[in-house]
């Protein structure tokens, strides 16, 4: 008895200890991307649009946002800005300030320091392409005056684009608003400053408002060259080709250029996905700037965002789907290998008019297709792809050749449906699965993948192994995990065997006091040499 009372107290100091030293408690939220599967860059993990969000509102639901697989966080534009409530007004700025009615500059910081607990990272949209004001160049009152005092040099005063396949109309045009003079280092400049002031703040990433009117180096254009000096993760909104339909010898190059400072939206791609989605039918092409000498590391890809549901007319063409259909567009998209993936959340209202910033859109992010896709995402990370349609299915298989792998079904014709689709070469791990989804089980032969789709047409089967540090297997990593080491170690209890081997921070074979301080500095977010925490079991 007076044993096992010193090995309590043994225990109970040296976790005191650890907390007292490493800043953590024992109620504390969850530290690290690799507790809820997050991957630990915004290049490898999939985009939760939180379209018109305020700050704290996206704060909030940071808990649901990182259980639900999702490594990074969009907000809209937090420069101030013209006119009144309508979200086409956030990217409308009057110059590059930061803050507006979504949040202030604290409010970021608050909402990076946050997101960091849970592994979850924070991209902000950013407008430098225009200014307010009108098709015709003439500046809104609300813009600082230091734009005004030097609109000869800082704007292009070029007139109105009439021509959307004239590059240099594209780049050098008004788009409806002043266009930018972003040859001129002063501009240059000032941008620059505002996304250093971002990533001090604790932002990750930046995602560029009409990327492709901003012209490249090759054309006489600074402006890129200068944003890729600043370390932070860049992606460009591209809607199209830089040329419109201008052959793809005046395309492929330009789009090329841009993938050489920041990654770029396939837009091309995605609509086309989703088109056939929508229609029911399969469409057997596997991607558009990726055949194109583009890397796949460097593409974004979408469901729907933000353009295609909020404006009127033909552009917001998604409006009127089915969530479902998109979330079937999305499940094929979020599983692919390399690239990623951004998931809109719906704002409530569908008229343009009533689409108001400020306001919470849906969560349906949360439900268990979206989540079981992007944790499959995130499993998946470093394995190769086998994507091809078969049975009325889209399959996108993945496998590391040894015993991770599995593979995210999307039927086309119909839900709660029995399906076989090929596993040639046994890619597939061969085994008996559970859908993440439904909960159905599945069979993988060497040749066959054969189960039950359910209600959403979707269907996520994958191995599951232990993540070093989860000491308890309950798929977190948290300060219990660290007791229980202290404890097994203090002889007060008898790890498993498969306890063990994730308890083994550092893959020597034993589980040692310096695995329990190994994981208590990670909790800590301090560097831990020699650690392979968050990382999966090997295979044996």
């Amino acid at each position: 008895m007076f044993k096992k009372l010193l090995s309590l107290m043994m225990v109970i100091s040296m976790l005191l200890t650890c907390l007292l030293s490493a800043g953590v408690s024992a109620s504390a939220q969850q530290t690290d991307a690799a507790e809820t599967g997050l991957t630990r860059s915004c290049q490898d993990g999939n985009i939760l649009q939180c379209f018109n969000w305020t700050l704290s509102q996206i704060k909030e639901e940071l808990p649901n946002i990182a259980k639900a697989g999702f490594t990074c966080v969009q907000t809209s534009p937090l420069q101030a800005h013209d006119g009144r409530n309508q979200w086409y007004w956030l990217y409308q700025p009057t110059g590059f300030t930061i803050g507006n009615e979504l949040g202030s500059y604290s409010d970021l910081e608050a909402l990076c320091e946050e997101a960091d607990k849970y592994g979850v990272r924070i991209i902000v949209d950013v407008v430098a392409n225009h200014l307010a004001g009108s098709n015709s160049g003439n500046l809104a009152n609300s813009v600082e005056a230091v734009f005004k005092n030097n609109k000869a040099a800082y704007f292009h005063n070029l007139g109105a684009k009439s021509n959307d396949d004239n590059r240099y109309e594209v780049t050098q045009k008004n788009i409806g608003m002043p266009d930018l003079n972003s040859e001129n280092t002063a501009i240059q400049e000032m941008v620059a400053a505002m996304i250093e002031r971002y990533k001090a703040a604790g932002v990750d990433g930046i995602r560029w408002d009409a990327a492709k009117h901003i012209a490249l180096p090759s054309e006489n254009c600074g402006f890129w060259s200068r944003m890729a000096q600043i370390d932070i993760y860049q992606y460009g909104e591209i809607l199209g080709a830089p040329a419109g339909n201008s052959h793809e010898t005046i395309n492929n190059p330009l789009m090329q250029e841009y993938a050489q400072y920041l990654s770029v939206t396939d837009s091309k791609y995605s609509s086309e996905l989703l088109s056939a989605v929508r229609n029911g039918s399969i469409y057997k092409t596997t991607g558009y700037w990726n055949k194109r000498d583009i890397a796949s590391d460097h593409l974004v890809y979408w469901a729907e965002s933000h353009d295609t549901y909020s404006n009127d007319g033909d552009e917001g063409w998604t409006k009127n789907l089915d969530q479902g259909v998109i979330d079937k567009a999305y499940a094929i998209l979020g599983a692919r290998a390399e690239s990623h993936a951004l998931y809109l959340s719906r704002p409530s209202a569908k008229n343009s008019q009533s689409i108001y910033y400020g306001r919470k859109g849906s969560t349906h992010y949360t439900c268990d297709a979206i989540t079981a896709v992007n944790r499959f995402h995130n499993a998946m990370i470093g394995t190769a792809e086998k994507y091809y349609t078969n049975a009325n299915c889209y399959v996108v298989s993945r496998s590391d050749s040894k015993a991770t792998g599995g593979a995210v079904i999307v039927s086309m014709k119909n839900a709660d449906v029995d399906v076989s689709v090929n596993n040639s070469g046994a890619f597939v791990p061969v085994g008996t699965y559970t859908d993440q989804v439904s909960g159905s089980s599945w069979t993988v032969t060497d040749t066959k993948i054969t189960g039950h789709i359910g209600s959403s047409g979707i269907a996520v089967i994958q191995t599951e192994k232990p993540l070093i540090g989860d000491t308890d297997l309950n798929g977190t990593i948290d300060i219990v995990d660290v007791t229980m080491i202290q404890k097994d170690v203090s002889l007060m209890i008898t790890l498993t065997q498969e306890q063990r081997a994730a308890a083994d921070a550092d893959l020597n074979g034993a589980v040692e006091i310096v695995d329990a301080s190994m994981l208590q500095r990670y909790l800590a977010d301090i560097e831990v040499i020699g650690s392979h925490i968050g990382e999966l079991l090997p295979v044996t």
